[in-house]
């Protein structure tokens, strides 16, 4: 019997932690941070204490206490005692992680998985992960490729200073392709050496168990974002991650979509997070409205989007070449551009295309990965404050809110910003939004797209999530028997599906 657990993900956004068990097989899909109840208890500088493992997580409900899934070196003395009577306590043996993107909220808490545990995910998926890691903070809550081995001493876990860091087991769906350069993987530009563990390459399927995994490829904020459908004895599951069909690349959704209406699945597990938007930006609508506001400004411009949504990256260089002004991208961008440009062929070398310039930040101390970046990066392909405060008309600045104090030694006065970023989902991002218009207003910056909450309707950003029609033409095409939305605060919209299939809100469910 077919058994499916939500244990994140089902009454909210992101956080998606979802158990699918046969018999004596068991594979969870995501392992991501829910940030909405995080946030309930802790902020930026206010985290988890890492001195105490798993503790604090387990104590607020925020991770399951799942007694074989986490690692060993994260536990305190007496730590099953306290939680061997919770509900969702269990013993719990999986076969692995399938890991739909690269984003926190599906990836963030694999840090306190067991780094045995093999991950399954696409190449570009692993290598913007791990290239995150490697930009962030030494954080407990940022190993999700490699780990940092702890020891419990004076009554607090303490990191190894002498032991190297693990390499976690990532396993790739997907054909190693002939003369792609793999050692990104297998080097880390920090202190300690790494322990490697060399990326498997499976082939298009994969099976684990009494599963049979297939990948698709769909369209996303992030690259490399995929969906799946899993056979089981009872029938095929789909799992749609996060996905959207009116990007650059929604072909690649809608011929997802295609496969799955030839099987009518079984069960479908579908994300919907905007089914209220009838009418979604496009990513060619953005770099229009962008274009037509940058073309004719003679003072600086600065645009504001996440880090990892290298497709608006790309609209913005593609209007830099347009109207002659370099690109102006931080230490960070041009790590992980240069991870993937190896892997992705729409990707640019950040070395090698004249239009990306790096900003030259002034620090006291640099991490050797950044370190490394600027020792090697052209000369002439940097560019430090006072040069850009002359020259204000040629440049792009890619910058958002932690990058606002670079705006101290450049000074400028007046030109555009544009905020191309997602939408505040608590009350500490329309906060930190506040200050950005301070910012703004401090420079006399002319703002172009909305800041708060109503991010559709701006024309400066595409949303990574599937709208109303495109979640319709899913289900309707795809006829599933089950159907399980996740990833939304808007369950009442699947109301409407009730008798077409069997829509399910619980969180658990067996089926024959």
């Amino acid at each position: 019997m077919l058994h499916i657990f939500f244990y994140d993900g089902i009454d909210g956004i992101g956080g998606n932690k979802i158990l699918i068990e046969y018999n004596e097989s068991a594979l969870m899909l995501d392992f991501g941070i829910n940030f909405a109840k995080e946030g309930e208890f802790f902020n930026e500088f206010l985290k988890p204490r890492s001195i105490f493992g798993l503790k604090d997580l387990f104590t607020l409900e925020i991770l399951p206490p799942l007694y074989g899934l986490y690692r060993k070196d994260l536990e305190i003395p007496n730590l099953w005692d306290k939680f061997r009577d919770h509900p969702l306590c269990r013993n719990l043996e999986i076969s692995g992680i399938l890991l739909s993107h690269s984003h926190l909220d599906h990836n963030g808490y694999i840090s306190y998985v067991r780094e045995d545990i093999p991950i399954y995910t696409n190449l570009t998926s692993a290598f913007l992960s791990k290239a995150l890691q490697d930009t962030s903070r030494r954080d407990l809550g940022l190993e999700v490729c490699y780990v940092n081995p702890r020891r419990y001493e004076k009554e607090m876990l303490q990191s190894e200073k002498d032991e190297p860091y693990k390499q976690r087991k990532y396993m790739i769906i997907g054909e190693y392709k002939e003369g792609i350069d793999l050692s990104f993987w297998e080097k880390v530009d920090r202190s300690k050496k790494i322990e490697k563990n060399p990326l498997v390459f499976l082939g298009e399927e994969t099976t684990l168990g009494d599963f049979k995994i297939k990948s698709f490829p769909v369209d996303h904020s992030v690259p490399g974002a995929s969906s799946y459908i899993i056979d089981t004895p009872s029938g095929a599951i789909v799992y749609t991650g996060d996905f959207r069909v009116h990007g650059k690349k929604g072909y690649l959704s809608k011929n997802f979509i295609k496969e799955v209406s030839k099987i009518h699945p079984r069960v479908l597990i579908c994300e919907g997070t905007h089914p209220e938007v009838e009418n979604p930006t496009s990513e060619e609508k953005v770099m229009e409205n962008a274009f037509e506001v940058i073309k004719d400004e003679d003072k600086l411009v600065i645009a504001d989007f996440a880090p990892r949504n290298i497709e608006r990256l790309l609209s913005f260089l593609s209007i830099a070449k347009e109207v002659n002004r370099r690109l102006v991208l931080t230490a960070k961008d041009i790590y992980v551009l240069s991870a993937l440009s190896n892997i992705e062929e729409d990707i640019p070398d950040p070395w090698k295309d004249e239009y990306i310039t790096l900003y030259f930040k002034p620090k006291g101390r640099r991490d050797k990965w950044e370190e490394n970046i600027y020792n090697t990066f052209p000369e002439h392909k940097m560019i430090a404050a006072e040069n850009i405060r002359l020259n204000e008309r040629d440049y792009i600045l890619c910058f958002s809110y932690y990058d606002f104090p670079a705006l101290l030694d450049i000074y400028p006065n007046g030109g555009i910003y544009i905020y191309s970023s997602s939408e505040a989902y608590d009350e500490e991002m329309l906060v930190d939004q506040e200050r950005i218009r301070n910012w703004i207003n401090f420079f006399n910056f002319k703002l172009y797209g909305n800041l708060g909450k109503d991010r559709e309707s701006s024309g400066f950003h595409a949303s990574g999530h599937v709208h109303r029609k495109g979640l319709e033409e899913l289900i309707e095409e795809t006829k599933p028997e089950f159907l399980i939305p996740v990833h939304t605060l808007n369950k009442g919209f699947f109301k409407k599906f009730e008798g077409f299939c069997k829509v399910i809100y619980d969180r658990e469910i067996w089926i024959e």
